[in-house]
């Protein structure tokens, strides 16, 4: 756990503003499902395709920041 704090410490300003980015854009997808959900109707088959988009929206954020760490990673790894 220290070599994590560690590593973490010395991410470069960009790197902290790709992070930050990527946390917005996961945080704004769930969001938005969840206000699709809100807004979409009572459940059938008329509201079927809205509340699929829904679940995806709530769904792909894990996706986005596990990429995003990834690659983090990669773009900050010593040459």
């Amino acid at each position: 756990m220290k070599r994590f704090l560690h590593s973490f410490q010395k991410i470069s300003p960009e790197g902290l503003a790709a992070v930050r980015i990527v946390l917005a854009l996961c945080c704004a997808m769930a969001f938005a499902g969840f206000a699709l959900c809100l807004f979409a109707g009572a459940p059938g088959v008329d509201s079927y395709g809205q509340y699929r988009l829904a679940r995806a929206l709530a769904e792909t954020p894990a996706g986005v920041l596990l990429l995003a760490g990834i690659g983090l990673i990669i773009a900050e790894s010593p040459r």
